[in-house]
């Protein structure tokens, strides 16, 4: 503005206000509208109104403007760079004009601070009369009020150029500022700002654009996954750009690994999807051979095309044929997806845990795993079978724990037809024959009862299976890989577990470290279980604060990897659309009979623990009442280093000094007990 608008100004001013006179002549007609509708809401020019929100207020708009002051910010800071040291402040309000965020340099923000120019300020027309704030409210265009031009005879210092901000719906959302003293106004000031809020509205229009291919995504994804056919697709080169789940269980492969790589290398050397690609002859209802495995399958395959006709690839669907129609056998679950890659962690614990299953990988060997329950078991059996020669064969997994006794036997072994009530026609394969060739991972082989004990023995000795009701022996070729939660050398000596089965199971013995011997592992397997978790729910990633992040570090987490996923399910469902993890929203259920002491304390550190060894070895303590509550005192009251020293002598005396007893027993590794033997000096 010029010097002459300055000397102008001041007296358009003083004839409206006090005379109720507009000198068009020298007024911009926003102004001259802005001041009619200030008098007509009986805005006192002389004294403004102190409007602004509550602390809980302002958290709530900022809350329900969190989107936009997330695309806005950067577009702030650049302003701020701008105009930094020249008496301005940049300014974010909502489409109300109360102010949600102020950058600006310390003289110009303590003198506006003072008209309430700051966070939870309102500077609507209704309450602060005409200012560009308000103005561009009302207006819906950008505004730019100069000094004198402002209706309150208090903010006759300011200089202020505002722009509206519009949503993707062409909604107004909020109003970006920039106000400062007047005598040092910037003719391009407005323009700055203009242009930098439609650069906000091009970066919400993108997003929005964005979110709408994702989700175009996720439904057609969900569609393909729920597809009762398997489905591959590749491009002019042959080489797979989708593969659906029953695609790559009918084909016995890895979804992620599949993808990128020549259709010659997954379905055949002499794949009919290849073909079409080179005559252009689409085909339906072929039956096929996968070679591998000598399955027949049926097939349909189309060419697909642009948008102007030209081909960039072929869809194949393909269909098991139905039983009916062939020799019956039980369904299979053999998906096999997890490697080495896929195992989380960079800890000393895991990373030897890792080491060692790619050593049991590049061996034959039968593998015996040892691990609580929710440490990943299964996670690492089927990482060492893809990372061994067999990775594409069948992996058949078997809870034994989960199938009564008279059903686990006729599942491993099958049976031939007429054995029993019910039996199917025919008879059926047991998992040792369907699994041959490939893997079979039998979880919790402690809970297999003595007489399948014996048979699982001769299998493994002879390589041999014979049916349920059949003297016919069949050689198979099988890998076994076992895993317990329990001490199976315990179970031998009690006579629960064969001896001779145990040997020969453990010929690779390796065990998987609990979460809380992973400390360094925590930040790691929270951020990528809750990227999963939200993935599965349709969120956006969670942003994790460190008080949340603390909270996990302090529990004790008997439940494992299981029980976290468990509780950042739980957290990520409570934090609502804002998807922010904080330290309130931390929460776990404690199993019964599980609680792990106060502030998370581990097993190692509760009282009840301290008698136990004596226990085992056949000496009865005498129960210990709190002293909090109860009327018997303890005798004695060790530091927790004290008992913990304790219980450990205990243990390794007990156990006659074997130290992978006393770990299995005291609940934490091996490393951990030998770090601290050596702390404690035993």
């Amino acid at each position: 503005m010029s010097s002459n608008a300055v000397e102008v100004t001041p007296k358009a001013w003083n004839l409206y206000i006090e005379n109720d006179i507009l000198d068009l002549q020298q007024l911009r007609p926003e102004v001259a509208n802005s001041w009619q509708r200030c008098r007509n809401l009986n805005i006192n020019p002389y004294k403004e109104e102190d409007h602004v929100v509550s602390l809980p207020e302002l958290r709530e708009k900022l809350f329900s403007k969190q989107h936009l002051l997330k695309v806005a910010r950067p577009y702030l800071d650049n302003l701020y760079n701008f105009v930094k040291g020249s008496g301005f402040q940049v300014v974010l309000t909502d489409e109300e004009g109360y102010l949600l965020e102020v950058m600006g340099d310390n003289d110009i923000v303590s003198r506006t601070k003072r008209v309430l120019l700051c966070p939870g300020g309102n500077w609507s027309e209704a309450v602060k009369g005409t200012n560009a704030i308000g103005t561009a409210v009302v207006e819906k265009r950008p505004v730019q009020i100069y000094a004198w031009e402002h209706y309150c005879q208090q903010h006759h210092f300011l200089t202020c150029s505002a722009a509206p901000i519009f949503d993707a719906d062409g909604e107004m959302v909020g109003i970006l500022d920039i106000s400062g003293d007047y005598r040092v106004a910037n003719a391009h000031t407005l323009g700055m700002v203009v242009a930098a809020a439609n650069a906000v509205e091009n970066q919400l229009r993108l997003l929005r654009a964005t979110d709408k291919l994702y989700m175009a995504y996720r439904y057609s994804n969900a569609l393909l996954e729920n597809m009762s056919d398997g489905l591959i697709s590749i491009n002019n080169s042959g080489i797979i750009t989708e593969i659906n789940a029953k695609g790559a269980e009918i084909f016995g492969v890895v979804p992620s690994r599949a993808k990128g790589r020549h259709v010659e290398q997954v379905v055949s050397a002499r794949s009919p999807m290849l073909r079409v690609l080179a005559d252009g002859q689409e085909y339906e209802d072929r039956e096929i051979i996968i070679e591998r495995v000598g399955k027949k399958i049926y097939s349909s395959a189309s060419l697909l095309r642009d948008d102007s006709g030209g081909v960039i690839g072929v869809v194949a669907v393909f269909r098991e044929i139905d039983s009916r129609h062939q020799t019956r056998r039980p369904t299979v679950m053999h998906s096999h997806c997890y490697t080495l890659d896929d195992i989380i962690g960079e800890s000393p614990a895991i990373a030897a845990a890792k080491e060692w299953a790619k050593l049991a990988a590049d061996s034959p060997s039968t593998v015996l795993i040892n691990g609580e329950s929710g440490t990943g078991k299964e996670l690492f059996a089927q990482a060492i079978h893809n990372a061994s020669q067999r990775h594409g064969r069948q992996f058949i997994a078997l809870n034994c724990a989960a199938l009564p006794e008279t059903l686990i036997e006729s599942e491993l072994f099958g049976y031939e037809e007429g054995t029993f009530t019910g039996a199917r026609k025919g008879g059926q394969a047991g998992k040792f024959e369907i699994a041959d060739g490939g893997t079979i991972f039998l979880d919790e082989i402690g809970d297999m009862s003595l007489s399948v004990q014996a048979k699982l023995l001769r299998v493994l000795q002879e390589k041999t299976v014979s049916r349920i009701g059949s003297g016919r022996e069949k050689p198979v070729d099988i890998r076994v890989i076992a895993a317990t939660h329990k001490d199976l050398l315990a179970e031998v000596e009690k006579g629960n577990f064969r001896q001779d089965l145990y040997y020969r199971l453990n010929v690779l013995g390796m065990r998987i470290p609990a979460l809380r011997e992973r400390a360094e592992d925590f930040e790691l397997l929270t951020r990528h279980l809750a990227d999963k978790i939200c993935e599965k729910l349709g969120k956006r990633a969670a942003e994790i604060e460190a008080g949340f992040l603390r909270k996990i570090a302090a529990h004790s987490w008997p439940g494992n990897i299981r029980e976290l996923e468990n509780a950042l399910e739980r957290a990520i469902i409570r934090s609502g659309p804002e998807g922010v993890l904080r330290e309130e929203m931390f929460d776990v259920v404690e199993a019964p009979g599980r609680g792990t002491g106060p502030c998370g304390a581990s097993p190692l550190d509760s009282p009840r623990a301290l008698s136990y060894a004596g226990e085992q070895k056949g000496e009865r303590s005498e129960p210990v009442k709190a002293a909090v509550g109860g009327d018997v005192k303890p005798t004695e009251v060790l530091s927790l280093r004290d008992a913990e020293k304790k219980l450990i002598c205990d243990a390794l005396a007990f156990y006659d000094g074997n130290i992978q007893k006393a770990a299995v027993k005291l609940g934490i590794g091996r490393n951990t007990l030998y770090r601290k033997m050596k702390e404690y000096e035993i």
